[in-house]
């Protein structure tokens, strides 16, 4: 089997593990998202930190995630609390940002201060997920959720399809030598063609500014791509891990869509359904 066809096998079955989730409601969903993260928090200590399963420090890590999640998604509904965690996620992201844009690829300061704190690595984890859980709050949890996956499919089909028939100018070779300018005009101009046509399906709606903000998601996504490329230069690795064939880890397929939702989470709860 050739690598694009364990891709397309390999994206089928998960297409149909997260349909199958949705499919059985809130609970089943929002379990499947605490077993990505704790499958991310995995990959993130042993090989991006090169740290060990057989330490206090690695259970912590997976404890830092699950107790809060458990207590605020399947004990307790408190939306100020869910909202704090929502509003970490956005100042997370610019802390982030200032990593991709300001940080000398040479650099090993970020890398070497999770390597010595790497129970913070689960801030990289937990805060998106409680954003992304955060969508479940809401009566059409699931419209919301089809949106934000298609937006960040829409991003990846767009700039693959793009880059690869019109893809001329390097957009930032030292990070990702493989991504174009013209994939990621293409890829988030997808991104708000789909988001603004499903949105208008699914809620009755059509304005020039939720093709702004699709549009905005999608650069979001590609931004998220793009720290992640950048931490795993500096750790020295080529995927997350080898789990899902012909896609690398889990947190290789869920780096960019976890950048994006704190601002997705955010615009619904300010905007449009708060």
């Amino acid at each position: 089997m050739s690598n694009t066809q364990k891709r397309i096998a390999s994206a089928v079955v998960l297409a149909l593990i997260v349909a199958i989730c949705i499919y059985f409601g809130t609970k089943t969903a929002m379990a499947l998202i605490l077993v990505i993260g704790v499958i991310s928090i995995d990959e993130l200590f042993v090989n991006f930190l090169k740290g060990s399963r057989k330490t206090i420090t690695y259970l912590l890590a997976h404890g830092a995630l699950i107790a809060p999640y458990m207590y605020l998604n399947f004990l307790d509904s408190s939306p100020h609390l869910v909202e704090a965690f929502v509003n970490a996620g956005l100042v997370l992201n610019l802390l982030l940002l200032i990593y991709l844009f300001y940080t000398p690829m040479s650099s090993k300061f970020v890398v070497g201060k999770l390597q010595q704190y790497r129970m913070s690595i689960t801030l990289l984890v937990l805060l998106p997920l409680m954003s992304l859980a955060s969508i479940f709050q809401y009566n059409k949890w699931i419209s919301l959720l089809v949106i934000l996956l298609l937006v960040n499919f829409g991003m990846d089909t767009g700039a693959w399809f793009f880059g690869k028939n019109f893809g001329k100018h390097k957009l930032w070779p030292s990070v990702s030598p493989n991504k174009t300018i013209e994939g990621v005009v293409g890829g988030a101009l997808t991104s708000a063609f789909v988001g603004g046509i499903f949105f208008h399906f699914l809620f009755g709606k059509m304005e020039v500014k939720l093709f702004i903000f699709f549009a905005f998601l999608g650069l979001m996504s590609q931004v998220g791509d793009l720290i992640q490329s950048k931490l795993k230069r500096q750790c020295e690795i080529k995927d997350s891990s080898a789990l899902i064939p012909g896609h690398g880890g889990v947190y290789d397929r869920i780096d960019s869509l976890m950048f994006l939702t704190p601002f997705y989470a955010a615009a619904i709860k300010y905007f449009y359904f708060g």
